[in-house]
C-alpha cells in the first residue's frame, strides 16, 4: 500500500452511514476479487462505502479470520449466496445454506419470535445479541437448464425457501433477476420479469434488482423498475452495460443509471445498492482505486438523491443485446 492510499485510510475513520431513510452504498467484494477480503474492506473504507457485498465465489469464503478481519474494517451488509460450481459445498441446497450460515455468523444472528416480512418495508434483518444486523442473502434462481434440472425441480417447489434453507426468523432473502434470452421462455417463461416477481412473492423473498443484467437482456430498466411492487426491492446491483458487455463503470455504457436511482431514491428507497464492476475497468494501484471507487461512490449517492452525474443519463441502445445474453 503506497503513502497516498495510507494516508486516505487513516483519514477516513469508518464506513460512511446514509442520512436517515436513505440508500447505503456498498462495494461488491466481486468488483476486486483478486485481492484479499481484508484489503478489499481496507479499500471500500478509503472509497467511503457503507459496507461489503460479499461475494461467496470459492468455499474458502466461510466463517473464519480473513472474513472476520474485512467484517471489523467493513461491515458486511449483503451476502451473495454461491451461483457456480455448487458441487464444493456439497449441491446447490447446500451452498444456500452456507451462504445463511455465512451471514447469522457474522451478524450473531439468534432465533427471535417473529420472522419479518420480506416486504414489510426496508428492515436491517435479523439482530444478533449485539445488536448487529446479519447481512442480506443474494440468491441466483436455477438457470432452468437440463443441467440444472434437479435444482431447477426443487426450487420450482419451494414455497417458504428461508426456512426450507434453516434461516433465523428476520433474515432476508432475495432472489436476482439473471441475464434473459430476449423473448425466450426457460424457467421463468415469456415475461420473465413477471414470473420471478411471483416467485419472489409466492416464496418468501425479496428481489434483489440487477440493473445491468436487465440492459444485457435488452429490457427498458426504468419501465421494468416501475413494474416491481413497492417493497419488493430489497438490494440493488448496479453497473453499467453495452450490447452484452456487463459490469461496465457507470457511464461507460447505454443505460439511464442516473434517472434509475434517481427513481429509486425519490420513491423512498432505503434499501443497499452494491456497485458491481469488473476489475478491469479499475486501476492496478490502491491509491487509484481509492480515488476512483470514491468518485463512483460519490455520484451514486448524488444520483440517489435526484442529482445524477450528466454522464449517467445513458445513450442510444446498440441493439446487439437483442438475443441471447450469455453471461450470469
Amino acid at each position: 500500500m503506497d503513502s497516498h492510499a495510507d494516508t486516505f485510510a487513516a483519514t477516513t475513520p469508518g464506513p460512511q452511514h446514509p442520512a436517515p431513510g436513505a440508500a447505503s452504498v456498498l462495494l461488491s467484494t466481486g468488483s476486486l476479487f483478486h485481492l484479499p477480503l481484508p484489503a478489499i474492506a481496507r479499500i471500500a473504507v478509503g472509497a467511503g462505502f457503507a459496507g461489503l457485498d460479499l461475494v461467496m465465489g470459492s468455499a474458502k469464503i466461510a466463517p473464519g479470520q480473513a472474513v472476520n478481519q474485512a467484517h471489523a474494517l467493513c461491515p458486511v451488509r449483503v451476502v451473495h449466496a454461491p451461483f457456480r460450481n455448487w458441487s464444493a459445498w456439497g449441491g446447490h441446497m447446500n451452498a444456500w445454506r452456507a451462504a445463511v450460515a455465512l451471514a447469522v455468523s457474522l451478524g450473531g444472528g439468534h432465533r427471535g419470535d417473529q420472522r419479518v416480512g420480506q416486504r414489510e418495508g426496508h428492515s436491517d434483518g435479523q439482530r444478533g445479541e449485539q445488536g448487529v444486523p446479519c447481512p442480506h442473502i443474494t440468491l441466483h434462481p436455477p438457470a432452468g437448464t437440463l443441467q440444472d434440472a434437479i435444482q431447477t425441480r426443487w426450487f420450482a417447489r419451494a414455497v417458504d425457501l428461508p426456512r426450507l434453507l434453516d434461516a433465523p426468523p428476520g433474515l432476508g432473502l432475495s432472489l436476482e433477476n439473471l441475464p434473459w434470452a430476449y423473448g425466450a421462455g426457460g424457467l421463468f417463461g415469456r415475461d420473465p420479469l413477471a414470473q420471478l416477481l411471483a416467485e419472489c412473492q409466492g416464496k418468501n423473498l425479496g428481489l434483489t434488482l440487477d440493473v445491468c443484467h436487465l440492459g444485457v437482456s435488452g429490457r427498458d430498466v426504468l419501465a421494468d423498475l416501475s413494474r416491481v411492487p413497492a417493497g419488493l426491492i430489497q438490494h440493488v446491483h448496479f453497473s453499467d452495460a453495452a450490447g452484452f458487455a456487463e459490469h461496465l463503470p457507470p457511464g461507460a455504457g447505454e443505460l439511464p443509471l442516473g434517472p434509475f436511482l434517481a427513481r429509486l431514491g425519490a420513491g423512498g428507497y432505503a434499501g443497499t445498492v452494491s456497485l458491481e464492476l469488473d476489475p478491469a475497468h479499475l486501476p492496478e494501484d490502491e491509491a487509484g482505486q481509492v480515488r476512483e471507487l470514491a468518485r463512483l461512490r460519490g455520484g451514486m449517492e448524488r444520483a440517489l438523491s435526484g442529482d445524477a452525474p450528466p454522464e449517467w443519463s445513458g445513450r442510444e441502445r446498440s441493439g446487439r443485446a437483442q438475443g441471447m445474453a450469455a453471461l450470469g
